[in-house]
């Protein structure tokens, strides 16, 4: 088994059985016919190759309908594109496990969506994911004419360990100068790692995300890391206050809930344009299961943020 020296054998081992069942998992509790939002026929995603500072990774490529394409050129204009990077505790890789959220933005908001399968631990820790996802975001940006989407209206999300790399996607572009992703999508996301896992609670007993699941991600991804890093908690980066217009989603009953709030909170004070919803009667994850209700609401926000700012002028 491939590991970063800096990773235990004991973490590394526990990572690499999440990584294996994972995907089976997904596959049977996640993602029933009633959280597919889609209302337009969205075909089965493309697989491209991106190259990165590690080496290239896949990705796969959600378009929209033909019709969707056609009308938005002879409008002048090549379709946007979200860069959606997955969840999975910076541990597993299924970019499909986020099809249910892909496949709605490419049906409504006639975007392409690509997926990056950035590299994750045990095989590799921070700062490799968030590299690799900077890195594919410079290639999205460039590859318009390539693939026909619009290099210049780019927006950025993702759920749990999505978001927190999508924050750092930003805010790296800010850092280096290059253009600010037109929109952020941050999901029941952890954004401050300097927190003890006994400041992270909820009224469930068993949370989703629990004290063994944060201590085998900061053992693995995360191991070595110094937390008070902006990049590795983005709560703490001082240019917050430059983020574009930014979407964040919590659940009440998740242990993440708290200093997403907080984080949601302070991009307010700091001048961000920001939309913040906390869903009720839900934990972590709940987009991608039963009640339909909730996960409905939330895909629907998304759309609505993102739909908005692609509609910005640029």
């Amino acid at each position: 088994m491939k590991r970063d020296p800096r990773i235990a054998w004991r973490p590394a081992l526990a990572a690499r059985a999440l990584q294996l069942t994972y995907p089976a998992l997904n596959r049977f509790l996640l993602l029933p016919p009633e959280v597919e939002f889609a209302t337009k026929p969205v075909a089965a995603p493309a697989t491209v190759r991106i190259p990165t500072r590690h080496g290239d990774i896949g990705a796969l490529v959600f378009s929209p309908t033909s019709e969707d394409i056609e009308s938005q050129l002879a409008e002048g204009r090549s379709p946007p594109v979200h860069m959606l990077i997955h969840g999975g505790g910076f541990i597993t890789r299924y970019p499909l496990g986020e099809g249910n959220v892909a496949r709605y933005l490419a049906s409504e908001l006639g975007c392409y969506v690509v997926m990056p399968d950035y590299r994750a631990a045990p095989q590799v820790c921070h700062p490799v994911a968030g590299e690799e996802c900077y890195d594919a975001y410079l290639w999205v940006r460039g590859s318009g004419t390539a693939h026909g989407w619009d290099g210049d209206r780019v927006s950025v999300g993702g759920p749990s360990a999505g978001g927190h790399l999508s924050l750092g996607v930003a805010l790296t572009a800010i850092e280096r100068g290059t253009p600010s992703p037109a929109a952020l999508s941050v999901e029941f996301a952890p954004v401050d790692l300097t927190l003890p896992n006994a400041q992270r609670t909820s009224p469930r007993s068993r949370p989703v995300v629990g004290k063994a699941l944060m201590n085998l991600v900061m053992n693995t991804y995360f191991a070595g890391a110094a937390t008070s890093l902006p990049l590795v908690s983005p709560a703490l980066h001082p240019a917050l206050d430059r983020l574009p217009p930014t979407l964040v989603i919590t659940a009440e009953h998740d242990t993440l809930r708290d200093e997403a709030d907080r984080f949601a909170g302070a991009l307010e004070r700091a001048g961000v344009e920001v939309v913040h919803r906390v869903f009720e009667g839900v934990d972590h994850g709940f987009i991608y299961h039963r009640p339909a209700g909730p996960a409905r609401a939330a895909i629907s926000l998304m759309g609505e943020h993102l739909g908005a700012a692609f509609r910005r002028p640029r």
